[in-house]
């Protein structure tokens, strides 16, 4: 019992506790984002293992799952394909390309070094399906006996934990995306299927900026038509 409250609390409370220092700052601390990341991460794992004295396949990672696994990777291409869309429908529209919500966010992080928007996509999809899936739903799950508490806490504290970098309006989209990847992991228990998903939703970012330049472009070109159709002969 004491193990696995203190796992929920590292799990759950740690990222949220990072996220609220966070909260307000601009600049993204690429090296001191990656490190409390992955340190919070292993350390839960290291719980697990050594004070625990439990499995990973304990907290849904284990290998053989492939039909999970080609189901994960559907789920995040579909809604990758959905995201690409709605961008440049957007745009040839006439709108902001980006949601205003999460505008300022996405630019943030378009912003920086590729190795580090790679290095995101990797540690968000890896670290937050541990922390925010596995292992809470699973634990919690043990200790209330009930599945719907077991989802719902996780799922609210990830969708809040959120709040450091992005806006209020962003959560939607995080809820959203949250709460398929929940029902993904409570459908086929399987953590690996969630993180293939996961990555392959966020892998949006990597190639943000050269997606944005090409619209930039784009718009730039039609302005360019446009005045040199409105200039008398």
């Amino acid at each position: 019992m004491t193990a696995t409250l203190a796992g929920l609390l590292l799990a759950m409370g740690l990222p949220s506790l990072f996220a609220f220092l966070k909260r307000g700052k601009g600049a993204i601390e690429q090296w001191p984002h990656l490190i409390k990341a992955w340190g919070s991460c292993l350390a839960l794992l290291a719980l697990v293992l050594l004070w625990e004295r439990r499995p990973l396949a304990s907290i849904g990672i284990a290998w053989g799952n492939y039909l999970a696994w080609l189901i994960g990777a559907a789920l995040g291409l579909t809604i990758l394909a959905t995201s690409v869309i709605s961008i440049l429908q957007a745009s040839k529209g006439g709108k902001p390309a980006l949601p205003e919500d999460s505008a300022e966010g996405l630019n943030r992080l378009a912003g920086t070094p590729a190795w580090f928007r790679w290095a995101v996509v990797i540690t968000a999809g890896v670290t937050e399906e541990i922390m925010f899936r596995g292992y809470p739903v699973e634990r919690l799950h043990a200790l209330t006996g009930n599945l719907w508490i077991a989802a719902l806490v996780p799922l609210t504290v990830f969708t809040l934990a959120h709040l450091g970098g992005w806006s209020w309006g962003h959560l939607i989209g995080v809820l959203f995306g949250g709460s398929l990847l929940t029902g993904l992991y409570l459908w086929q228990r399987d953590l690996i299927a969630c993180m293939i998903a996961h990555v392959l939703i966020d892998s949006l970012l990597i190639f943000l900026p050269a997606l944005l330049r090409k619209l930039a472009a784009r718009d730039a070109r039609c302005a360019r038509e446009q005045s040199s159709a409105v200039k008398p002969s």
